[in-house]
């Protein structure tokens, strides 16, 4: 049992929601494409199709190619306003943010959760803990926390920390700083599930929390990262608490 701690902080995608299920990956980026387009129209109805997946969206998909390497998000206002930019079109943040949870449809409809994930989190916070998600994005946060919304969960997370609006993401420890800040409380008192070992797992071992590790596919660890517990449920989690 843990005992003395405070906060269970969750990763996002692959452990509270899972984004890959339902439609392929390219069929909902397809149909983002198709939907982003005919936002787009009503300010040029000249925007066609196979201008925005390939002068946006493929331009986007490979210019933030690095930031798995670089632990850096880049804004992708900047690529939309770039292509937009032909058609004397500039966007303004709010609008940037409209678009892309538009583009976002799919995605959103077709999240799959664990079931009785709802009751999971209640059952955490009837213990007394506060719940906080902890995750990288290359979203815009309002995008990821309407998937949450659509699930039925964001009511249940106290704080959202994404890597979006910071610049930098997970490893990197800001990221997990910024959420105990946002927390208000220490790393000894936090704890962090989630299903990476190197991203989720060493960094917040590394800062004091404890490190609860995901393995919903229970899969052998055969790295040197030893997480404090590992459970293939989230609903195991309770009984750990």
């Amino acid at each position: 049992m843990i005992k003395g701690l405070k906060v269970v902080f969750f990763d996002m995608g692959n452990t509270l929601l899972h984004f890959h299920f339902g439609k392929t990956d390219e069929e909902k980026d397809a149909m983002g494409v198709y939907y982003l387009t005919n936002f787009l129209k009503g300010f040029d109805c000249k925007i066609e199709f196979e201008d925005v997946k390939e002068y946006f969206f493929d331009t986007w998909q490979n210019g933030i190619l690095s930031r798995r390497v670089d632990y850096t998000e880049y804004p992708v206002e900047k690529y939309l306003n770039a292509f937009l930019k032909r058609y004397n079109i500039k966007l303004d943040l709010d609008t940037c943010i409209k678009a892309l949870d538009i583009f976002y449809t799919e995605y959103r409809n077709n999240v799959w959760i664990e079931d009785g994930l709802q009751q999971t989190l209640e059952n955490i916070r009837k213990k007394g803990y506060r719940i906080g998600v902890i995750s990288n994005s290359s979203l815009y946060d309002e995008v990821m926390i309407n998937c949450f919304k659509k699930v039925g969960l964001a009511k249940y997370i106290d704080v959202f920390t994404f890597s979006y609006y910071l610049k930098t993401s997970k490893p990197k420890k800001e990221i997990f700083e910024t959420g105990l800040a946002r927390m208000s409380v220490d790393a000894k008192e936090a704890i962090m599930v989630g299903d990476n070992l190197q991203s989720d797992i060493k960094p917040t071992k590394k800062l004091g929390l404890t490190g609860i590790w995901f393995n919903k596919n229970s899969v052998l660890n055969d790295t040197d990262i030893k997480p404090d517990n590992e459970i293939s449920k989230l609903r195991e989690l309770v009984d750990l608490l």
